[in-house]
C-alpha cells in the first residue's frame, strides 16, 4: 500500500470525483492526503480530517482576483506551497487531478521524490477533461484564445506521455471518440475510468407535475437561452415547470434569465444555488427529465459524457441531450431519452412534448432504464490500476 497525495485545484469542498477516487484508494489501503487550492480564501477549515482521508486547503495570502492573471499567480503559489509539504510528507504516488497541477506531479517523478529521500516516486496524471478547451472560453473564434489552447495541448501531450498512470474519462462507444482516444493517437495507454455516480439507495417518484431540470454546473449561458426559446415556442399549458441547481461562473446571469422570463411563460420556476450529494435526491424527485444540450463549440462536449447525464440515468430519469454526439450515441442505444441538435429550440421544444408525453404519473409505469456505469465498478477499476503502477 502506498502513501499517496492527491492534487486538486479548487477548494474541494468536495469535488465529486476527487472524493470518490480517494475513498476508493482509501478502502484499498492507501493513506490518501488531498492539496486544494482555496484561492478566493473562502473556506473556514484549513486542514480536516474524515472517513480516512486527510484535506489541506492551501489559501493565497489574499483573495486571488477572478482573471487569467489571477489565476495564473495563484496557481504558483499553490504549487510553490504543495512542493514544500509534498517534501516533507514524502509521499510515493503524486496524482493530479487535471492539467493545471501536472507541473508539480512532473517535478516530484523527475526531481522532488529523489530529493525528499523516495525511491521510485510515481506521477499520475487524471485527466477530467480536455483541459486546453477551457481557454476557448467565452469567445471560441478568439485568435489568441486559440494560440493559448494550442499551446495547452502541447502541455498535455507532455504531461500525458511522461505519467506513469494516465486516467482518463471516456472511450469511444458507438459511432463517436471519447477522450482516451486522443490520447492514444499521442501513443499513451491510459486507464479509462468513467465519473460515474454512487448507486442510489432509492429512486424517487416522478412528480406530480411534468417539470425540466437541470442540477450540475451552471456554466453555459447559451444552453439556458436556448431552453427559454423552446419554452416559448410551447403551448402555455404544454410547458414544464424548470427546476434548476448549482454553482457556476453563469448562475447568477440564468436566475436573472429565467426570473424574467418566468412571469410571462407562466411557469413554475425554482432555482436554488450549490448543493451536496446528500440533497441530491430530493433534487431528482423534483424532476421529470434533465436537460443537458450543451454548446459544443468549446470542442469537449462531443466526446464527453456529464455527469449529471449518468446520475440522471441512475435516479431514473430519462434526459434530453446533444445529438451527434457521444452522449448522444449513449442516450440513443440505451433508451435514455431523447437527443437534439444544440442550438435548435424547435427541437427542443418537440423533445420537451414527448417527454410530458411519456415522463409523467398519469402516461403509466415507465419501462426500467439500462443502467449506466456506477462508481463501485469504476473504483474497483481504479484499485486494480494502482496495484499495476505500485508493482
Amino acid at each position: 500500500m502506498a502513501r499517496v497525495a492527491m492534487i486538486v485545484s479548487n477548494r474541494y469542498d468536495p469535488d465529486p470525483r476527487v472524493e470518490k477516487e480517494a475513498r476508493s484508494l482509501a478502502s484499498g489501503g492507501h493513506e490518501v492526503t488531498i492539496y486544494a487550492f482555496d484561492r478566493f480564501c473562502e473556506m473556514e477549515q484549513a486542514q480536516e480530517e474524515r472517513d480516512g482521508l486527510r484535506i489541506e486547503r492551501i489559501q493565497p495570502p489574499i483573495p486571488m482576483p477572478r482573471n487569467m492573471v489571477g489565476t495564473r499567480l495563484g496557481l504558483l503559489h499553490f504549487s510553490r506551497e504543495v512542493r514544500d509539504r509534498l517534501t516533507r510528507s514524502r509521499p510515493l504516488v503524486v496524482h493530479c487531478h487535471d492539467q493545471d497541477t501536472c507541473a508539480i506531479g512532473l517535478w516530484w517523478k523527475t526531481r522532488g521524490a529523489a530529493r525528499a529521500g523516495v525511491v521510485g516516486g510515481r506521477f499520475v496524471f487524471d485527466a477530467h477533461d480536455l483541459y486546453w478547451t477551457w481557454a476557448l472560453l467565452p469567445n471560441p473564434n478568439a485568435r489568441w484564445r486559440a494560440a493559448l489552447a494550442f499551446t495547452l495541448r502541447l502541455a498535455d501531450k507532455r504531461y500525458a506521455r511522461a505519467a506513469d498512470l494516465l486516467i482518463t474519462v471516456t472511450e469511444a462507444c458507438g459511432g463517436h471518440a471519447g477522450t482516451a482516444e486522443i490520447y492514444r493517437e499521442w501513443g499513451c495507454d491510459p486507464v479509462v475510468i468513467w465519473n460515474a455516480p454512487n448507486p442510489p439507495s432509492t429512486v424517487p417518484q416522478l412528480p406530480e407535475r411534468f417539470c425540466v431540470g437541470y442540477v450540475g454546473n451552471v456554466r453555459e449561458p447559451a444552453m439556458f437561452r436556448d431552453l427559454l426559446q423552446a419554452l416559448r415556442l410551447m403551448r402555455h399549458e404544454e410547458r414544464p415547470a424548470v427546476r434548476i441547481a448549482g454553482l457556476g461562473r453563469s448562475a447568477d446571469e440564468v436566475r436573472r434569465m429565467f426570473e424574467t422570463e418566468a412571469p410571462s411563460l407562466g411557469i413554475k420556476l425554482q432555482i436554488t444555488g450549490g448543493f451536496s450529494v446528500t440533497e441530491l435526491p430530493n433534487l431528482m424527485a423534483d424532476c421529470s427529465v434533465q436537460y443537458c444540450v450543451y454548446p459544443t463549440q468549446r470542442g469537449n462536449i462531443d466526446r464527453a459524457m456529464p455527469v449529471k447525464l449518468l446520475e440522471s440515468i441512475a435516479y431514473g430519469r430519462r434526459v434530453i441531450g446533444n445529438a451527434d454526439t457521444l452522449m448522444g450515441d449513449a442516450i440513443a442505444a440505451n433508451a435514455w431519452g431523447w437527443v437534439v441538435p444544440e442550438g435548435d429550440p424547435s427541437a427542443l421544444a418537440s423533445a420537451l412534448r414527448q417527454a410530458r408525453a411519456t415522463c409523467t404519473n398519469e402516461a403509466g409505469a415507465l419501462p426500467a432504464l439500462c443502467p449506466p456505469p456506477l462508481w463501485p465498478e469504476q473504483g474497483r477499476r481504479l484499485l486494480v490500476a494502482y496495484d499495476r503502477l505500485l508493482s
